[in-house]
């Protein structure tokens, strides 16, 4: 008999050897019994009546052994159902599952129950079902108006590949079909770099990191009712290498600039014939510079000056005040004449030997008889400071000429040896000594000279105070700013490397600290060498601010500040070049150990040029080359001879002053009108007497893949034209000191370089 399931619940006897009751309620039914087969079990299955209307229930027996077997019982007609399922084998671990779905499909119910079956015995199982019920659900009606989503038409990217540090161009044309009531928004995002705009429809891209960047954009109706929004995307390559310096902002495509200042050399004295030399074939096109061989007007826009033969014919031999010593200018040789002793090169003998302009009193007063080893008889006079040298001994120098830019009309920015030449390099200013290690009143005179103020002027080389290397009797500080401070102010990596700084170096000779000193490869007269690090020599030294005066070691990253304070050795130079970690500051200063820095008595151009061929070599072959400028500059002349008299961009009267009379430096050979009659700014704001300049000429030679090739500059600059060109790239035209450093004046060196 069959009956309708009721409150979700059913209730099965299994009559011969199962029975089973199921219900979603607590609560059960006594088992009914009934004959079965007594062979092989079987089940009966009895349903309880009720509203839920089931027609059909299926059910599944596993056993032991793989066993299975599945049927259905009707159950639409009836309340109560009785089946018996027979052919059950004896055993245990058998389970019935019994399951069903109401015909209008809103209820379903299912249960199992595990039992054994003993033969020829009735076995009683209670089963559970759990019935379940869909969720009543509704509908309602809607009215509403249609927005067209924006379609976005062109992404662009120009370029699609730049270099590390470069930024690339960024746009985006949508539409928006309806013409909604909002303007069209954008959102761009990049995988790496750095977005500027980044919601307009023209951003820009800089790149920060090698590789592949994608850049996509979020394009927004804004409709107040339904905003929907299109979005798309772009790739760009960021090529190069990684390096710090290339995510500097700067006004160039340079980004290092590395300074490496010589000593000791007039322009004349190493380019006196160039381009013209036994053995050496000048590149076609090659142009005509201001020398001994070819002589130009500065005054009247470099015109040739006809009529004149300076190597056989110089004002200097037929001056009677030369004495002895009045003789032309001559060319030392090669290796074998390469050393010279040094020459006389203080503030005031150099003006001496300008003679108002003449050029024709430097065996007079800057020079010093030698001779080098094998030179001409002149050389064992006071007229070896006529001497130079050409492409057999400079070669490095000729070929650099050749394939970059040179000037011929660069100058120490005052009179003077080294001390004030490095000052004017990073400070443009020699004016303010605020500390010294005895009075000043009793410095020598060719070190300083009142400055008209109560104070003084630096003009020859003291040693930086409390350097612990420094030996000089005469020590003292700087006042005012370096360009150090304004790049630290600025965040920007940079430093001073220079051989002999690292004191925890043994030399392989045994030397070491202070006293370390470097054979040179070509043999000097007994007494020629000197220690590798020279303290005046060294600039920052004399600034508290940048000093490092124990020589500490660096704790931290090459260029910034750490316990070296910026001060370094140059073997620090070549490790970090070589590390290929993008840590190369953007601002360094080379200084090459004593015996390689040209300087005559202890050092000559062919050490010298073993050192700037290392140099240039290591940049050349550097990750770095690409964004690099070298610049080779000089501190003084050593009072070696120049025909080129100098222009005066600063006047001074000070006891020191003999350019144009006792105490006076009004005024020379003037390439941009007369001299000002008013001293530039000191230290103390007050006009400075003591820094009369321009002084005397020098090379300078821009190495770079943007310097221009065989290329010859006549823009009057002078050594505080490097700092004004590190200012103008990184500050945005910065200056030291408003009025009083010599940047503010100075001559741009950007002819050089094809940008």
């Amino acid at each position: 008999m069959f009956r309708k399931l009721s409150k979700a619940s059913i209730i099965a006897i299994l009559s011969t050897v199962v029975y089973v009751a199921g219900s979603s309620c607590s609560g059960t039914h006594a088992p009914s019994s009934s004959t079965g087969d007594t062979t092989n079990g079987s089940i009966g299955l009895l349903l309880a009546g009720g509203t839920v209307n089931i027609s059909t229930l299926s059910y599944s027996i596993t056993g032991p052994g793989g066993f299975t077997k599945t049927g259905s019982v009707d159950v639409s007609s009836s309340t109560t159902a009785s089946v018996v399922i027979g052919g059950l084998p004896a055993g245990t671990g058998f389970t019935i599952t019994v399951s069903g779905t109401s015909t209008d499909g809103a209820t379903t119910c299912s249960g199992s129950a595990p039992f054994s079956v003993t033969a020829n015995s009735t076995t009683a199982v209670r089963l559970t079902l759990d019935c379940h019920q869909a969720a009543k659900t509704g509908s309602i009606s809607v009215n509403g108006t249609f927005n067209f989503c924006p379609s976005i038409q062109a992404i662009s990217a120009n370029p699609d590949e730049v270099l590390v540090g470069s930024s690339i161009a960024l746009s985006a044309t949508a539409v928006d079909p309806d013409n909604g009531p909002a303007p069209l928004t954008y959102s761009w995002s990049a995988s790496s770099g750095t977005l500027t705009g980044a919601n307009t429809a023209s951003p820009s891209f800089e790149c920060l990191t090698t590789g592949t960047a994608t850049i996509s954009v979020t394009v927004s109706d804004g409709d107040p009712q339904a905003s929907c929004a299109a979005q798309g995307s772009v790739q760009v390559t960021c090529s190069g290498h990684n390096d710090a310096a290339l995510l500097v902002p700067t006004a160039t495509p340079i980004k290092h600039v590395v300074v490496v200042f010589g000593e000791n050399i007039s322009f004349d004295h190493y380019f006196g014939t160039y381009p013209n030399a036994a053995g050496f074939t000048p590149a076609a096109g090659t142009p005509v510079a201001n020398n001994l061989s070819t002589p130009l007007d500065v005054t009247s826009g470099f015109a040739p000056l006809g009529g004149l033969d300076l190597l056989h014919n110089n004002p200097t031999a037929a001056n009677p005040a030369n004495g002895t010593s009045a003789i032309n200018p001559f060319l030392l040789s090669g290796a074998a004449q390469a050393w010279t002793p040094d020459q006389g090169h203080n503030y005031k003998p150099e003006q001496q030997a300008s003679n108002g302009g003449a050029m024709d009193l430097f065996p007079d007063f800057t020079g010093t008889a030698g001779p080098p080893p094998s030179a001409p008889p002149a050389a064992s006079t006071k007229g070896l400071v006529m001497a130079y040298y050409d492409a057999t001994t400079v070669s490095a120098y000729w070929s650099w000429a050749q394939n970059y830019a040179m000037s011929d009309n660069s100058w120490t920015t005052t009179f003077g040896p080294s001390t004030p030449g490095v000052m004017n390099l990073v400070s443009g200013q020699t004016n303010g000594i605020p500390t010294f290690n005895k009075p000043l009143s009793t410095f020598s005179t060719n070190h300083v000279t009142p400055d008209g103020n109560g104070g003084w002027s630096l003009i020859g080389d003291t040693d930086p105070l409390n350097d612990v290397c420094s030996t000089s009797t005469e020590q003292n500080t700087m006042a005012g700013k370096n360009i150090g401070d304004l790049f630290n102010a600025q965040g920007l990596t940079w430093g001073w490397f220079e051989g002999g700084f690292d004191l925890t170096v043994t030399n392989a000779n045994g030397t070491t600290g202070c006293q370390r000193e470097t054979d040179p490869t070509v043999p000097f007269p007994a007494g020629g060498n000197s220690a590798d690090y020279i303290p005046h020599h060294q600039p920052f030294q004399y600034y508290p601010s940048t000093a490092n005066l124990t020589h500490a070691r660096p704790t931290g990253t090459i260029g910034t500040t750490d316990a070296a304070n910026h001060q370094y050795d140059s073997h620090d130079f070549f490790e970090t070049l070589a590390a290929g970690n993008g840590n190369l500051p953007s601002l360094t200063y080379l200084k090459a150990p004593a015996f390689q820095d040209g300087h005559p008595g202890y050092s000559d151009p062919i050490d010298e040029q073993s050192f700037l061929v290392k140099v240039v070599s290591a940049l050349q072959g550097s990750q770095e080359w690409s964004s690099t400028a070298i610049i080779l500059a000089y501190d003084d002349s050593d009072g070696w001879y120049d025909h080129q008299a100098p222009p005066i961009v600063n006047s001074s009267a000070a006891p020191a002053d003999q350019l144009n009379g006792n105490g006076i430096c009004t005024h020379g050979a003037q390439q941009r009108g007369a001299a000002p009659t008013t001293p530039l700014l000191g230290a103390d704001g007050n006009p400075a007497q003591g820094r009369c300049g321009y002084g005397t000429r020098v090379p300078l030679v821009v190495i770079s893949p943007y310097a221009k090739k065989n290329y010859v500059d006549h823009t009057l600059t002078d050594q505080s034209s490097v700092l004004k060109f590190v200012e103008d790239n990184w500050l945005g035209g910065q200056r030291i000191q408003a009025g009083g450093s010599f940047d503010t004046i100075a001559g741009s060196m950007s002819g050089m370089f094809s940008f």
